[in-house]
C-alpha cells in the first residue's frame, strides 16, 4: 500500500449525459450557483483503491483523469482527459490542477493551480468525489470499523 489512498464515494445523483464519443471532449457540469453538499456515508460503503509505494526518492505523482494512461481513471464525462495530479514528496500530498475544463475542488472549493492535502479531505473531479486519507488514518479507521 502506498502512503495515501483515494476512496471514491458512491454517487447516486444523476450524471452528466454522455454522448457516443465521450472520450473526445469533456462534458460541462450542470449549472448551479451552489454545489450540493454530499450526504454523509458510512466508511464501510466507500470504494477503496490503494496506490503503489513512492519511488526511491520518496516522490509520487498520481494523475487523475479519463484518459486510459492515467493512474486513476475516472469514467465520468465531466472529468477531463488529464484532470488533476496528486504529488507526494515523502511527507505530504499536494493537489495540482492540470487545466481541466470543469475545475478541481477541494472540500467543495475550486482550487487555483494547487492546494496542500490533509487526511480526510474531499476531492471532486467532475461529478466524481473522493476522500484522501493517509495510509495510517485508513488503518486506524479499519481497525475501529468506522
Amino acid at each position: 500500500m502506498g502512503p495515501f489512498v483515494l476512496m471514491q464515494r458512491p454517487d447516486t445523483r444523476p450524471r452528466v449525459p454522455s454522448g457516443d464519443d465521450w472520450m473526445s471532449g469533456t462534458a460541462p457540469l450542470p449549472s448551479a450557483t451552489v454545489r450540493p453538499a454530499l450526504e454523509p456515508i458510512d466508511f464501510q460503503d466507500l470504494l477503496i483503491g490503494t496506490l503503489p509505494p513512492p519511488q526511491k526518492d520518496g516522490s509520487l505523482q498520481l494523475v487523475v483523469g479519463r484518459a486510459p494512461d492515467c493512474d486513476v481513471i475516472v469514467p465520468d464525462p465531466a472529468v477531463s482527459l488529464k484532470h488533476a495530479a496528486i504529488l507526494w514528496d515523502g511527507r505530504s500530498g499536494l493537489l495540482r490542477e492540470l487545466g481541466s475544463a470543469n475545475g478541481t475542488f477541494l472540500n467543495g472549493i475550486r482550487i487555483g493551480s494547487r492546494a496542500v492535502l490533509r487526511t480526510g479531505d474531499e476531492l471532486s473531479f467532475g461529478q466524481s468525489h473522493f476522500v484522501y486519507l493517509l495510509s495510517g488514518e485508513l488503518h486506524a479507521r479499519l481497525l475501529k470499523g468506522k
